[in-house]
């Protein structure tokens, strides 16, 4: 364990949490700095056999599944074996009509499956019981008819059909089962060699066995081989293997030159991004605020995180969640042998402590930067208007004149006294920044924003007395 993790009581959010929820057994990973720096185990991964969670034990993510698929499809891609505009029946031409019988109703694409927006029911209950089923079976279950609920392009509708569509195209363009090429592009390289789809390659003592519950007792649940819906929730990993694919993710906003890893990392941030809102009445976002779907991941804006990639997973007999936070390079993640355990308000509530504990890495900022602050601080401190001009974008004072702002900041100084201190700017991305000027009499907060033509300009520049705190 990380020591410096030591006081944030993860153990105990997730001790309490399964004493709550019931879960038999439970296992969970913190990320940082780009590597595995806690984990924690919980309670019993086999009940009959006596069997504890423990270091190495696999448990079946699910739907987490979804974004390593994503994965495999992009790196197709990437190789330019496909589009992800592509109409679906060009590489599986037993989908072809799939959607169509809604008027006006395109075909569906790659990238409608990958943001689940290609218009197919919301289908956890029936897609769960299909994890084995085989191909050939699935392909007699398209030839037969799929039911549309709205056109492809609509709006947001999460589809495990969707993600086994995809798994089947993968299989037909690269010539490789989809476990098989996700061994061969992203298992492999990353060295998760405890990472399989297939549970019968793992010793039974290496692998959580799901529970239900039905009342006071758990009843174990059999696993589902692995078959043509595995794309969409089929892989076992372990809690060392996951981590390496949470650290895969996270170093795609890294800004220093990175190895070249499995899959771009342009195409990494891609699917981090939403390409699709989300309803918050279906999927709720982690602490809440807005949120939309990538291409295999949820991804929320928090007011005190930033971004928060996030997925979850269930099935019968296991539920999981991961969550990440790009700015700050951490991720929580957890699983446990509970049917459809939800997981994200544990995970979350780690998150929180974990990114309180590491503060988010400064953004690669232009070299004018130091430049800006020190005509900033130079203007504050009562230079004359030749120093506006040469801070000015365009239009800065033309929204107000240099003699109005030399105005207000000859108020502020004679309020708070001289500049003692400056502070080093705060960047949300690299043209905007925010940052303080301790005076002699209180402190100042001096946001700026920078104007995209170079030679890099001011466009807008505010300053605001920070107010002290109220008397307890």
């Amino acid at each position: 364990m990380d020591t410096s993790l030591a006081s944030l009581g993860l153990e105990e959010i997730f001790r309490r949490f399964a004493e709550e929820a019931g879960v038999p057994g439970l296992a969970f990973g913190v990320v940082a700095g780009g590597r595995l720096v806690h984990q924690g185990q919980l309670g019993m991964a086999d009940q009959a056999g006596g069997q504890a969670v423990r270091e190495g034990t696999a448990f079946r993510i699910a739907s987490m599944t979804k974004s390593l698929t994503a994965v495999c499809v992009l790196t197709l891609r990437d190789r330019g074996l496909l589009q992800l505009d592509d109409p679906l029946e060009r590489h599986l031409p037993e989908a072809a009509g799939l959607g169509s019988e809604l008027l006006d109703g395109p075909p569906i694409t790659l990238s409608h499956l990958l943001t689940m927006t290609a218009g197919l029911v919301e289908d956890d209950p029936w897609a769960d019981r299909q994890l084995a089923l085989p191909d050939e079976d699935f392909l007699r279950l398209l030839r037969g008819g799929v039911a549309p609920t709205r056109r492809p392009g609509e709006a947001f509708e999460y589809s495990n059909l969707g993600y086994a569509l995809l798994g089947q195209v993968a299989r037909r363009v690269s010539g490789k089962p989809l476990a098989d090429l996700a061994r061969e592009v992203l298992l492999g390289p990353l060295g998760m060699e405890d990472s399989v789809f297939d549970f019968t390659s793992l010793p039974g003592t290496r692998r959580a066995r799901g529970y239900r519950r039905e009342g006071a007792r758990y009843v174990e649940e059999p696993p589902l081989r692995d078959g043509s819906f595995g794309a969409m929730g089929g892989l076992w990993t372990t809690v060392a293997d996951f981590a390496k694919y949470v650290c895969f993710q996270l170093s795609a906003w890294k800004e220093e030159d990175q190895p070249a890893p499995p899959l771009r990392a342009s195409s990494r941030r891609e699917m981090q991004r939403g390409h699709i809102v989300v309803p918050p009445r279906d999927h709720p976002a982690p602490g809440g605020g807005p949120s939309g779907y990538g291409l295999g991941l949820f991804v929320a804006e928090s007011a005190h995180l930033g971004r928060v990639v996030y997925h979850g997973g269930g099935l019968p007999g296991f539920g999981s969640h991961v969550q990440w936070l790009p700015r700050n390079g951490v991720g929580v993640f957890a699983f446990s042998n509970l049917t459809y355990a939800s997981l994200s308000r544990p995970v979350f509530e780690a998150l929180e402590r974990v990114a309180g504990a590491v503060p988010p890495a400064a953004p690669d900022a232009p070299a004018e930067w130091s430049w800006v602050q020190e005509r900033v601080t130079a203007l504050f401190e009562g230079e004359g208007s030749a120093g506006w001009a040469e801070l000015a974008a365009d239009n800065l004072l033309l929204d107000r004149p240099a003699e109005r702002r030399a105005e207000e900041l000859r108020d502020l100084r004679q309020r708070l006294g001289p500049v003692l201190q400056v502070a080093p700017p705060v960047l949300s991305g690299r043209l905007r920044a925010s940052w303080g000027l301790r005076c002699k009499g209180g402190e100042v907060e001096v946001e700026c924003w920078l104007a995209p033509p170079r030679p890099l300009r001011v466009q807008v520049l505010r300053f605001r007395p920070v107010e002290p705190p109220a008397p307890a």
